[in-house]
This record gives structure tokens, sequence and C-alpha cells, in this order.
């Protein structure tokens, strides 16, 4: 699978600011509420690369035990 630099950057933009947004909102409020948020950003990720995932399976032609 092949990448090109302008996904690449965009995923290294989305990362860096959801980073941000989480080291902001800790520094603003109580570290437990950027610690939910961090936990709420990451499962928002997981679910994206699962589907992500099992859209390129299909894709290829890969069947599903």
């Amino acid at each position: 699978m092949k990448f090109n630099e302008g996904a690449v950057f965009k995923w290294v933009v989305i990362v860096g600011a959801s980073g941000a947004f989480v080291v902001a909102v800790t520094l603003l409020t109580r570290p437990l509420v950027g610690a939910l948020l961090l936990l709420a950003i990451v499962i928002a990720g997981c679910v994206y690369g699962y589907r992500w995932s099992e859209r390129k399976w299909r894709e290829l032609g890969a069947k599903r035990k």
C-alpha cells in the first residue's frame, strides 16, 4: 500500500491538533477531564481504523470466517 505525502501530512496535523486540544483542556480544567477527552479521541480513532480496515478487506475481496 502506498501513501502519498498529502495524506500523511493530513494525519500528522490531525494528531497534533488533537494532542494540543487535549493538553489545553487539561490545563484549563482538571486532569480527569483531559484524560476522559483523550480516551474519547482514542476510542473514536480505533472505531475509524476498524471501519477503514474492514472496508479495505472488502475491496480486496477477502472473506471473513
